[in-house]
């Protein structure tokens, strides 16, 4: 790769890095000039704030610069990936152009035959032998070429396949990313709220009742982050089921919440629930239904859905229950389960449909969210749950008891 290319790949990498250090700058000072309308009798707090953004920008500044360091080794790697490659199709079109060659040589018997009738036939064994010998560089001169397109074919089907699939996983980043910076950013409102409302000359059950309720629109817009994350980017199951007259705009004065279900289960002891879940107290949200496995019990029974929250299970309260001990609940009921379940319709997001159209600087316009078969997105469709309810367990752990963020997810399957 030249000097040329990789300046040409160090532009916009630039661009997007002032893109990001402005936007912080930006948030920075806007944090910075809400601390300052802070009553002067919480000076702790807002001197401990003022530490922890302190803090906040030098990790910012490290990792931008480390981001650099790991973007210009990225160039020099690609230089020699590319003139690697490059001996590699010569290689393989000599090597190619070699067995063709091979294939050839008895031509060259023919001369030989001329060499030994030479004494009877001297002139017109030379011409013989100079045709032959023409033959020679005219097949070699006509093999040549469909062999290094023919290497260069192979190649490139190689790295298509690879890159199809790392698309496909920075789809799923993608997703997920943005669907955490939205709930990241209700939920930085919410905090700003409370933190507004700690500024005030308020006490007793008012402010309780103000804080509960902010607490609680947080809460609950993690537990539909949460949801989307499951139901969102399933490309082989375009549209999910959910249960009836719970979409949202039914929901819409209840803000989504629908009404607790119960549900009977039933297993034979051969067989797991058929359900994969996530969530917990650590995460602070409850149990969710994130898979439902077809031909078990729980796709049998018909009346339980991707996204549904599991509130107990045979009187046993999960509300509470941290998510290896809901795996170790649900693991243990056999035969007949009763089940409370909630759902909770997700907000309507234009990431959900599936056609999100993005121009890049040079007027090429592209889908962010192109599909791909079956098979590739069940590969990565994992790592969208898994940065989402990261990122939700990673904010909630400020407000539990539990500081566990690290995102688990089980399957309830054969004991």
């Amino acid at each position: 790769m030249t000097t040329l290319d990789e300046r040409s790949v160090v532009g916009p990498m630039l661009i997007w890095l002032d893109a990001l250090e402005k936007d912080f700058d930006k948030a920075f000072v806007d944090l910075d000039l809400l601390l300052g309308e802070i009553d002067s009798d919480q000076a702790d707090l807002v001197f401990e704030s003022r530490h922890k953004m302190t803090a906040l920008s030098s990790a910012f500044a490290q990792l931008v610069h480390k981001a650099q360091t790991i973007f210009q080794c990225n160039i020099r790697q690609e230089a020699e990936l590319v003139q690697l490659r490059n001996d590699l199709c010569l290689s393989r079109s000599a090597h190619y152009e070699l067995e063709r060659e091979s294939q050839q040589l008895m031509l060259q018997v023919h001369s030989l035959h001329c060499q030994v009738h030479f004494k009877t036939a001297p002139h017109e064994s030379d011409m013989i032998k100079k045709k032959l010998e023409q033959e020679i560089l005219t097949f070699r001169s006509e093999i040549r070429p469909p062999a290094k397109l023919r290497s260069e074919v192979e190649l490139l089907r190689k790295e298509n396949k690879k890159y199809r699939q790392m698309i496909l996983a920075m789809q799923n980043e993608v997703y997920g990313a943005r669907l955490a910076a939205k709930y990241l950013d209700k939920e930085l409102a919410g905090r700003i709220q409370q933190i507004q409302l700690l500024g005030r000359d308020m006490r007793g059950a008012e402010h309780d009742r103000l804080w509960n309720q902010l607490e609680a629109e947080i809460h609950l817009h993690r537990h539909k982050t949460v949801i989307r994350a499951c139901r969102g980017r399933r490309n082989h199951q375009k549209h999910l089921p959910s249960p009836p007259h719970h979409d949202y705009k039914s929901l819409r004065k209840q803000k989504g919440v629908g009404q607790i279900r119960s549900v009977k289960l039933v297993k034979d002891s051969h067989e797991g629930l058929g359900i994969s879940i996530t969530g917990g107290k650590e995460h602070g949200v409850p149990i969710l239904i994130s898979e439902i496995h077809p031909n078990q019990p729980a796709e049998r029974c018909g009346n339980l859905f991707v996204g549904d929250a599991i509130l107990s299970v045979n009187g046993i309260d999960l509300r509470t229950a941290k998510h290896n001990e809901a795996v170790h609940i649900l693991s243990e009921q056999e035969g007949e389960l009763n089940l409370k379940v909630v759902y909770v319709a997700p907000d309507q997001d234009s990431d959900d449909d599936g056609d999100v159209m993005v121009e890049t600087q040079g007027g090429f316009v592209f889908n962010l969210y192109e599909p791909f078969t079956d098979r590739e997105q069940k590969l990565a469709s994992s790592s969208t749950l898994e940065q989402t309810t990261s990122s939700c367990s990673s904010s909630a752990s400020h407000h539990s008891d539990n500081n566990n963020s690290i995102t688990e997810r089980g399957a309830v399957r054969k004991r």
